[in-house]
């Protein structure tokens, strides 16, 4: 039909020129339906083994994205208790096993550097893991600026830990005094010992990608289908609702038990020996409690930092306490109902008792106002007007219990409600529908009747 209408439009509209641009596209556009035309369909087989090898293969890289994280939790862990062993030693020992102390700080830096490159190979199979899913090629497009910020900031924290600088250790002789002892940490180490403790955020890291939400295939089905994001904030979610006590416990033990050794560290060249740790863990609980007696007060700057963030913490986990206390306390919706079918009861028992009392004194008030009993009167006025009060405070309080029972009626139940309505409403338009169309025969029969009559 083109090719037969196609002379008419040459020769009613002139020919533009074509430039060779057009003719060079128009023959790949016919090499390109030469070549789909001649290509053979491809095999539905061929690509469901292609998703099928590229599930196994995120299986195996989600295994060991796992092994990597659960051996960076260790290794920090394992960074963070040869530092504390470290400062402990070194507190009490100072030069006699400096030697010691020196190839602990190396271990130190020996963990740190194998963490570096273990955050390193986390964040590599996570890309890998996102180009499996998204069928990429290219890392690059993987990689924004964004992520790339994320993961330096990662490394430059892990990478922080107290360098092995010192190769003797110095005391001062002089002629008066024995020995003079060095400095127990200085100001940089025990700063860089402090951040050390970051590393823990690695934690909630392993136990996201260890837990069940991850692991449950149903679980991520469902949450994909909800468009929930499987974070360690929803993990923390499920286990404050799960075993809140447990958490908050744990949570608050850990706290003092860390903010007391780092305030001792802080304070330990302004305090004695045997009181060093015991103050510190009199402090800490105290602040945390937001009380603050006034007795022990740290003298250094790092340890009025540590008593002003453990304050702050404090204060969360109070919220986080009362609204865990707050939600145990609260009725379920059975014993809610129970409870407001009960009040209904007894509000209705009251309202008729009320009632009753209403309908006696004005009797009574009728009957002495015949007898003309001034006195009896105005007693039984003051009963009637307390009487009717009575009567219409019990009424509020009925009203005020049916409004939070109409208030607490969930989601589901509503919905049960609609579609026991809606399916009544169809059943009655099918009943209305056959009645009309029963009506249609009957009005075409008398038509018929009246013409066959005629």
């Amino acid at each position: 039909m083109g090719k037969v209408g196609l002379p008419l439009f040459t020769a009613c509209f002139p020919a533009t020129p074509r430039s060779e641009a057009s003719v060079e596209m128009e023959g790949r556009a016919e090499a390109t339906e030469v070549v789909i035309l001649n290509s053979k369909p491809a095999r539905a087989g061929g690509r469901s083994r292609e998703n099928l090898l590229r599930l196994r293969r995120r299986k195996v890289m989600v295994e060991e994205k796992k092994q990597i994280a659960a051996w960076s939790l260790g290794l920090a862990l394992f960074g963070i208790v040869l530092m504390i062993v470290h400062t402990e030693f070194l507190w009490f020992s100072h030069c006699k096993w400096f030697i010691y102390f020196f190839i602990m700080k190396c271990t130190i830096s020996l963990s740190t550097g194998i963490l570096l490159f273990l955050i390193v190979a986390f964040h590599t199979k996570e890309i890998q893991i996102f180009m499996v899913d998204n069928s990429l090629d290219d890392w690059r497009i993987a990689v924004n600026a964004r992520k790339l910020a994320w993961i330096l900031l990662e490394l430059v924290v892990c990478a922080v830990h107290p360098f092995p600088a010192e190769k003797t250790c110095l005391t001062r002789h002089t002629e008066d005094e024995v020995s003079e002892l060095p400095p127990f940490l200085s100001d940089l180490d025990v700063v860089l010992s402090i951040l050390m403790f970051l590393r823990i955020y690695l934690l909630p890291r392993t136990v996201l990608l260890h837990s069940r939400v991850l692991v449950d295939a149903s679980y991520r089905s469902i949450g994909s289908l909800n468009k929930i994001k499987f974070q360690y904030q929803f993990v923390m979610k499920i286990l404050m609702n799960t075993c809140p006590g447990r958490v908050l416990l744990i949570l608050a033990v850990s706290l003092w038990v860390i903010a007391s050794w780092i305030l001792s560290v802080c304070e330990r060249q302004n305090t004695d020996v045997s009181e060093q740790l015991t103050r510190a863990m009199w402090l800490i609980p105290i602040t945390f409690l937001t009380i603050g007696y006034g007795d022990v007060v740290p003298q250094t700057v790092c340890g009025k930092v540590v008593c002003l963030c453990t304050g702050v913490m404090g204060v969360g986990c109070t919220a986080l306490l009362v609204a865990v206390a707050a939600q145990k306390l609260e009725f379920t919706k059975a014993e809610k109902h129970v409870h407001n079918f009960m009040l209904d009861i007894k509000y209705l028992k009251q309202i008729k008792c009320a009632a009753a009392n209403v309908l006696g004194e004005a009797w009574l008030l009728h009957k002495f106002k015949k007898r003309g009993d001034s006195i009896q009167i105005r007693k039984h006025q003051r009963n009637l007007l307390r009487a009717i009060h009575l009567f219409r405070q019990k009424r509020l309080q009925q009203r005020k219990l049916q409004d939070q029972a109409n208030a607490m009626v969930d989601i589901s139940k509503m919905q049960m409600i609609i579609c026991d309505l809606n399916s009544d409403l169809n059943c009655s338009y099918r009943e209305l529908e056959k009645r009309i169309n029963s009506l249609d025969r009957k009005l075409d029969d008398i038509t018929r009747l009246i013409s066959a009559t005629k």
